[in-house]
Parts: structure tokens; sequence; C-alpha cells
């Protein structure tokens, strides 16, 4: 059976070598850099306030069995509009832009294990953009905000995404969706 839990809840059971356990069992050798986060940053990220990572967890018989087959972050970040943008008007509108600035809930991450079957990439992302819906009835941001790399583009547009630019250094594009 695969259970989402929050990492912050896992962390305050306190038994942080039981969680670098669990950590260390997710492999997603289609990116090397979402394991790597999870398995270097994300306590720490978690533990400072920086982000959320709520962890996908296939559970064994026992404790000791469980590994993590998938995992998000998320977290707030503003967004940098430029004022020769190239977002449609209706969508720009929907941002609240000011001064240059949307304000806008982060998907840092979003990764799946190797093995995990075809659709589980969107179940995770059904489940961030829930947390979104409760962040938005609780704060009003609007807007979801992630970067990803060229070869995810069709993917998250799939998910309701559209793409608003490159990141500053040009290397990841930047793509929103809006909550209604």
């Amino acid at each position: 059976m695969i259970a989402v839990y929050s990492l912050r809840d896992v962390i305050s059971d306190g038994k942080e070598d039981k969680v670098k356990s669990l950590l260390s069992s997710f492999r997603c050798s289609l990116d090397r850099d979402a394991e790597r986060y999870l398995k270097e940053k994300a306590i720490e990220h978690d533990i400072r306030g920086i982000s959320r990572t709520y962890l996908a967890v296939d559970e064994g018989e026992t404790p000791e069995d469980d590994t993590v087959v998938g995992y998000f972050t998320v977290a707030v970040k503003c967004l940098s509009v430029k004022e020769n943008h190239n977002i449609s008007a209706e969508i720009a509108d929907k941002m609240n832009i000011d001064r240059g600035t949307a304000q806008a809930y982060l998907l840092g991450q979003l990764a799946k294990a190797d093995g995990t079957g075809k659709g589980f990439g969107k179940e995770m992302m059904d489940r961030a953009v829930d947390i979104f819906i409760e962040a938005n009835r609780a704060l009003g941001c609007r807007v979801i905000r992630l970067d990803c790399k060229d070869r995810l583009v069709g993917y998250y547009g799939e998910c309701g995404f559209v793409p608003v630019g490159k990141t500053k250094d040009g290397i990841l594009n930047q793509m929103i969706r809006i909550l209604a």
C-alpha cells in the first residue's frame, strides 16, 4: 500500500536514523539531482522552513521494509515577471502582478522512483495541487510555479501548466498554473 507522509511529521517522530534510512531507499536514475536533493537537502530545508517535502511510501510488512517511491516539495517563491513578458493578458491578470512580481507557490521537486508505474507522477501532482488549493483557501495566492528542463515542458503542459519564460540563467523553463 502506498501512503503519503509529510517529511516534517516523519522527522518529528525523532528517529533520525530511520528517516535517513527511509530516504536512502529512493532511486531515480532519470533525475539524479532529484534523488540527491531528497537524500541531502530535504531534511534541512524542512527543518529550516524553506520548503515542505511529501513522501509517497510503499509500506512493507515492517517499517524497515518501507520504500520511498516518489516525493514532491512545495514552498512559496515569488515569480519575477518582465515588462515585455509573453504571458497572455488573461493569465497575467489572474497572476495579480505587482511591480513586476507575482506571488506564487512553488512546486520545487516532483520525482518518482525507478520502476513506478505510468501515471504515478500525475497522482503525486494531484496531491501537490490539493495542498496548494488548501493554501489558496487560507492565504489567497493562486499561482503555482515550477521550473523544469526542456524535456518536461510537454508533461507539465498536460498537467495544466503554461510556459512563461526561462529562469535567469536560461537553463530551465518557468511554468505556471492558475488555481480557480
